[in-house]
């Protein structure tokens, strides 16, 4: 204090075994003096608020004396409704999977390489022995199925399927088109592909029988295959020919042998060029032999751009340079 004339009691700071309130420890049992209010001090500051967790307590305590809903049932409940949600969702899901179905069907006999058309939509294209396989279609309607070909005339069929029943393969039912009037097989322009095919269709329906393998080449080398650029894989269109010409191949002897022969203009470098030629000739070599010729009748080479067939300084001079060529091996 900076007073000196303020005198304290020694009691007010505990200096006495009375004033920490006695008892049989002498009165110092006690670890903190402590001061004695008045009553009506003492009772204000007793009267603290309950914590928000002994709230609960109490609130839970009243209810439940009151005969409330007790917690558990609303958790049970709510378990329960999420239960029976679950339930009915799988019930929907199975519902619409073991519902209407559709059927499938399948188409064969097409040339290979024709597109499937269902009620004019595109629904594919024909695999390598003229099978499809006609997905999801609906049940109870009458559909109307194309097979169409720019070398082949396709009968339209029309199926009506029951829902969940494989019905009868479609059998293919179409004929090549001839060689147009007016058409001249001895020329055939840029970009003429499918006259190309039809003209070696019809040199392949004049061979004699027996016919000579001179002549089976010279009809073989009228077909052009449309390679798209870089790259060899064969153009579906252009399966149905080469599966004819290999039905051809395969009545020679099979002392025969035939070099399928690969050949590009000179765009590109030689390099590649070369191999552009070998994999190209692969690609048609193994192509006639998954149509059933015997691989020993056929060999390959890529010439790459080194024998051109006439001038690469034209378009459609480059467009004959792109070619496969077949030539006599061994008779």
């Amino acid at each position: 204090m900076t007073q000196a004339n303020i005198d304290l009691s020694q009691a007010d700071f505990g200096t006495r075994p009375d004033d920490f309130g006695g008892g049989s420890g002498g009165g110092y049992d006690k670890t903190t003096p402590y001061f004695r209010l008045p009553d009506a001090e003492r009772a204000k500051y007793q009267n603290i608020p309950a914590t928000p967790a002994e709230e609960a307590a109490k609130k839970e305590q009243e209810q439940r004396e009151k005969g409330g809903i007790p917690n558990w049932v609303w958790v049970s409940g709510g378990l329960t409704m999420m239960f029976l949600f679950a339930v009915l969702l799988l019930l929907v899901v199975y519902l619409t999977m073991m519902g209407d179905k559709g059927f499938d069907v399948a188409v064969k006999g097409a040339p290979p390489g024709s597109d499937i058309l269902v009620d004019k939509a595109f629904w594919g294209v024909t695999n390598e022995d003229g099978s499809k396989i006609l997905t999801s279609l609906k049940a109870g309607e009458t559909k109307r199925i194309e097979i169409v070909h720019p070398n082949f005339v396709c009968e339209p069929r029309e199926i009506k399927g029951v829902d969940g029943v494989t019905p009868e393969p479609i059998i293919a039912r179409c004929q090549a088109v001839a060689v147009k009037p007016g058409e001249d097989c001895n020329k055939i322009g840029l970009g003429e592909f499918d006259k190309a095919e039809r003209c070696y269709n019809a040199a392949l329906d004049a061979l004699s029988d027996p016919f000579t393998v001179e002549d089976l080449l010279k009809a073989l080398n009228i077909l052009i295959i449309n390679f798209e650029s870089g790259k060899y894989d064969i153009p579906p269109v252009r399966l149905a020919a080469i599966q004819k010409g290999a039905g051809y191949i395969q009545k020679m002897p099979t002392s025969v042998v035939i070099e399928v022969g690969g050949h590009t203009d000179n765009v590109g470098g030689d390099p590649s060029n070369q191999t552009l030629s070998e994999n190209r000739a692969k690609a048609v070599r193994d192509q006639l032999i998954k149509f059933g010729v015997n691989g020993d009748m056929l060999q390959v080479k890529g010439y790459g751009e080194m024998q051109p067939k006439t001038t690469n300084d034209t378009e459609e001079g480059r467009f004959h340079n792109r070619r496969i060529q077949y030539s006599l091996v061994k008779k």
